[in-house]
């Protein structure tokens, strides 16, 4: 996310005068999504709007209940709502508050404060997502980190059970990495670290993957709705990208050592009977296997 870039702003309102009154106010400003009912609202949300202005009274249905709709969703439980009518009944403002409303604004729209309030809370918006996304991020290579890998991993065995479909685990560690701290310094374990974090962002790009550090040299990629044989399949790719790309550092002799992986690989069903701390169990016991078989971007099982 671009803090600096034009926010996004949904707005439902059927009222082609409110509709034409909040462009002159904010359209140059913002990039401004129109819609006039809530079914049309409902197929123009997505994770890109920053604020939206909520008409109470709209032909297919009450805003309160879209409302509510938003504030229970995950994903758009955070985005502020400011409700806006020509109702200055104290019933109508408290029912918008007690439904979740960040604010109330009534028409006709006062232009420095509608303004001042939608610039207001899309700032605090996104310095709240900002924080959110560092919470999640390893600072060094900028994928996920152990708290990312334990909330998808979760979400994604959960979703894998519903959907009855498998889900594949990949644990990497880099090979003697204490020996390459020792030899070039920290500051080039770091760089080879972060080497190895690029290619698997790289090798693990497609909707839904996640890559993350869990800490020191160990990381971690979730393939959903891959099995053993995919997700072995993945891990080979990867094995062979870093190979190639280690090759070329010391052809080059570019300011990077060369460095191999060991990768154990694991991939179940979600089950009533099972659980994710077993898919994590089999894929350590066959990382260790490919240490023990010594590492130089070994992958196990064998297929």
């Amino acid at each position: 996310m671009d803090i600096n870039s034009a926010p996004t702003v949904l707005i439902v309102e059927d009222d082609p005068v409110g509709i034409a009154s909040l462009d002159g106010i904010l359209g140059d400003a913002c990039e401004l999504v129109i819609s006039q009912s809530l079914a049309e609202a409902r197929r123009l949300l997505s994770s890109e709007v920053d604020l939206i202005l909520l008409d109470l009274y709209l032909p297919d249905g009450s805003g309160l209940d879209f409302l509510c709709e938003l504030k229970s969703a995950e994903a758009y439980g955070s985005v502020p709502v400011i409700c806006i009518s020509a109702s200055d009944q104290t019933g109508d403002i408290e029912k918008a508050f007690q439904h979740g409303a960040t604010d109330y604004v009534l028409k006709p729209f006062n232009k420095t404060i509608l303004s001042a309030k939608v610039s207001t809370f899309i700032d605090l918006k996104r310095k709240t997502d900002l924080l959110a996304a560092a919470a999640l991020t390893d600072p060094l290579t900028g994928i996920g980190n152990r708290r990312l890998f334990d909330q998808q991993l979760d979400l994604e065995w959960r979703r894998a059970r519903r959907q009855n479909s498998p889900i594949g685990l990949v644990l990497i560690d880099l090979d003697n990495f204490k020996q390459i701290n020792d030899q070039y310094g920290h500051a080039q374990g770091d760089l080879c670290l972060q080497n190895l974090a690029k290619a698997m962002s790289s090798s693990f790009a497609r909707a839904g993957e996640i890559v993350a550090r869990l800490g020191g040299d160990e990381f971690t990629a979730i393939i959903p709705g891959a099995d053993l044989h995919s997700t072995v399949a993945a891990a080979n790719h990867l094995a062979q990208a870093m190979k190639t790309q280690c090759q070329g550092c010391e052809r080059y002799k570019k300011n990077c050592p060369a460095f191999t992986i060991s990768v154990g690989c694991s991939a179940d069903q979600p089950s009533s009977s099972s659980g994710a701390a077993e898919l994590i169990k089999t894929a350590d016991k066959h990382l260790y296997e490919a240490k023990e078989d010594g590492g130089r971007d070994c992958v196990r099982p064998l297929l």
